[in-house]
């Protein structure tokens, strides 16, 4: 039985990596933003621009799948630490591109950068994973919640760091990608200083678990709710990803302000990111598996909200967009909380990563097919696209008996 002092202990390391995610996120999204405007400058192609993001999704992807698998061997902090740290060399390599106006080491950058950062995204598992089900939800949806941090700050401190970089004689995007130097280095060292102890050593386990290897992919696979989960998460990030990245092109396209654009970004953003605890608690009171369901329903709505927006319509589409954000939270965070009910810590370990890996494939295929589906068609369609692929885990949610 736990004693009050285990549950402190467990609430300050929760805090801890709430904390480390606030930083983590507003580095990443500093860098992300500028990333793009690097390879134009470099490259002088605006063709080749979003090779940048591309490379780091890569690394997203195969950090994932490796540092949730390293983290059972030597523990999650040191491998929270690391991935971090790694994240911060990154960010150093990306500022030594602008500085060498070299394309390939930005593009090593990011594939560096995306590995570590990787780590930020595991998080919201370790969190979960410290709580009883009964509050599982909320304590992931917090970790989720802490984005919204990144999201206002990294763009926020975007000005006032390219002006400091210019007035120290450096290139002005320099300014943005130190920012991120700075804020993954003090994620790192938030880490491995406040990690302690270390959070495997007061996981709570299905009751009767025995500490063991892993069982192989392929009987974890087997089980229903893992296949939910995994086809739900993967669902929700490709459908946001889908709609959201043409979306830009499409207010331009109609005439639309870069102000506008800005307008029903934030509105999507928040979405995201913004309405995470409230998600958290609501997953914790009906179940992951009945905001998988309401996560199909609303991206359905939003998609087809977007498709069927007249042209100029603003307020429909920040309307769409927001719902959007909504309906990738709710499946993000619901089907986190379903791949670690009932599973023993080292498959949750060897799913969690290889979810996680599955999640930034399909939203890296998300955002290369969105622009092809625009190009010969309209916005329209692709909404309409986004909203059959929502669809998808139905099937599997028929399929499997309701566990909460």
């Amino acid at each position: 039985m736990a004693t009050v002092n285990d549950e402190q202990t467990r609430s300050r390391l929760i805090g801890t990596l709430f904390a480390s995610n606030a930083l983590s996120s507003t580095a990443f999204i500093g860098i992300v933003t500028v990333s793009s405007l690097v390879a134009e400058q470099i490259t002088g192609s605006a063709s080749l621009s979003g090779f940048p993001n591309t490379m780091g999704t890569v690394g997203t992807a195969a950090g994932a799948a490796i540092l949730s698998a390293l983290s059972f061997r030597i523990g999650r902090r040191r491998t929270f630490a690391a991935g971090l740290a790694l994240a911060a060399s990154g960010a150093l390599l990306a500022a030594l591109s602008v500085g060498l106006n070299s394309f390939p080491i930005l593009l090593v950058a990011m594939v560096v950068l995306g590995f570590g950062w990787s780590v930020s995204h595991l998080a919201r598992f370790a969190a979960g994973d410290l709580r009883r089900p009964s509050r599982r939800a909320s304590a992931i949806s917090l970790i989720v919640w802490a984005s919204t941090i990144g999201a206002v700050m990294g763009p926020l401190l975007l000005g006032p760091s390219s002006t400091m970089a210019t007035l120290a004689g450096f290139d002005q995007l320099v300014g943005p990608i130190a920012v991120g130097v700075a804020g993954f280095s003090l994620a790192a060292a938030v880490t491995f200083l406040g990690l302690r102890p270390e959070p495997l050593t007061l996981t709570i386990a299905p009751e009767g678990e025995h500490p063991g290897d892993a069982s192989p992919f392929r009987r974890i696979f087997a089980i229903p709710t893992v296949r939910l989960a995994i086809v739900a998460v993967m669902t929700s990030q490709f459908v946001m990803v889908l709609i959201m990245t043409m979306t830009p092109l499409h207010i331009r396209g109609n005439g639309g302000s870069l102000g506008t654009v800005g307008v029903v970004m934030m509105a999507h953003t928040l979405g995201m990111f913004a309405i995470a605890p409230i998600t958290g608690k609501l997953v914790d009171r009906y179940g992951p598996r009945r905001l998988i369901i309401a996560a199909v329903a609303v991206l359905i709505v939003s998609a087809l909200g977007a498709a069927t927006a007249p042209a100029g319509n603003i307020t429909m589409l920040v309307v769409g967009l927001f719902l959007l954000g909504v309906g990738w939270n709710f499946g993000f965070v619901a089907a986190s909380t379903e791949l670690q009910i009932g599973l023993p810590i080292a498959d949750r370990l060897k799913i969690q990563g290889v979810a996680d890996a599955i999640t930034w494939i399909s939203g890296g295929i998300g955002a290369a097919i969105s622009g092809v589906i625009l190009g010969a068609s309209s916005f329209a369609v692709l909404a309409i696209i986004g909203a059959v692929f929502a669809l998808a885990p139905i099937p599997f949610i028929v399929k499997t008996k309701p566990r909460d």
